[in-house]
């Protein structure tokens, strides 16, 4: 328990400083663009990159990968879908919803809750492998190649991601079993470690300029997206899981890292892309509320 809440928490100071820092006038309006930058083009691949290299891939052969995932996928197309056709939504703000409702916090949220709830943090591993090499990479894709991008191809726009790149670069690593010498290892490592910190404080710096509104004030299309992946997506993950006849800790698996809220880079993808900023930031704020009972009931409850 003191683990995941400790996850919960962390998150909540790191957005608050960025808030902080915001109305107290220590940084000026154009410091949330230059944070959102340094965390896309510098801080997220590096995380990524290590990330990767790290992770142990026999954690991804298993069921409960095969629930998560779909659960994921379809239901974040599904949405990206009724985005267009009900809501008239742009080919970027698709991608931003498909991303809102699909890529989950598995980094500083989902290692911990998962050593709570599944008994080892490696547990997230699966999630975070799964959104660096296939979510997120191809939703950037659709975003370079939209008006609110560069205007490239998908393929081209997938192939000179940084992102990719940086996904690409530690599944090579990984497999490889090749360790870099310290000398580009090191500096990539604390790189990595400003990911994090720059999405959360860039977050919190947009709550300044943007206030959230209340719950029952959102947007239709925002209320469905935070319903979406805050219900819908653990409960097909759970339908998936039973029907692949997972249980025990395989089937809490697929519910609760499905569970998980939408993970502050989906924001700093909004942000670079200037697209559905209100939409991801409701999004992400609600759905780290609401994960906490539906994580704290699903670890109690499935077995």
């Amino acid at each position: 328990m003191w683990a995941a809440l400790e996850g919960f928490t962390t998150i909540g100071i790191v957005v608050a400083v960025g808030y902080l820092l915001a109305r107290t006038r220590v940084v000026g309006p154009s410091a949330q663009k230059a944070l959102g930058d340094v965390a896309f083009y510098v801080g997220q691949p590096a995380l990524v990159l290590v990330a990767v290299a790290g992770a142990e891939l026999d954690l991804l052969v298993g069921w409960h990968v095969v629930a998560f995932g779909a659960a994921c996928l379809a239901t974040g197309l599904a949405f990206a879908v009724a985005m267009v056709r009900r809501w008239g939504a742009s080919r970027a703000e698709a991608a931003l919803g498909y991303l809102s409702t699909s890529y989950v916090n598995a980094g500083n949220l989902g290692m911990p809750i998962a050593a709570y709830v599944l008994g080892d943090a490696a547990w997230a591993a699966p999630a975070m492998l799964i959104q660096v090499l296939l979510i997120q990479p191809s939703a950037v894709a659709v975003l370079e190649s939209s008006p609110a991008g560069s205007g490239r191809s998908v393929v081209r726009s997938f192939a000179t991601h940084p992102l990719v790149w940086g996904a690409a670069v530690g599944l090579a690593l990984n497999l490889s079993r090749w360790q870099p010498p310290s000398v580009l290892w090191s500096p990539t490592v604390l790189l990595s470690e400003l990911g994090i910190p720059a999405m959360l404080i860039a977050f919190g710096l947009s709550l300044h300029s943007n206030p959230l509104p209340r719950l029952d004030k959102l947007p239709r299309l925002t209320l469905a997206a935070i319903t979406t992946k805050s219900f819908i997506v653990p409960g097909v993950a759970l339908g998936l899981a039973l029907l692949l006849g997972l249980e025990g800790t395989p089937l809490r698996a697929a519910v609760v890292l499905a569970a998980l809220p939408t993970a502050q880079v989906v924001f700093v993808h909004a942000l670079r892309y200037r697209t559905a900023l209100p939409v991801v930031q409701a999004t992400t704020l609600w759905t780290t509320l609401l994960s906490v009972p539906v994580i704290v009931t699903a670890g109690a409850f499935l077995s």
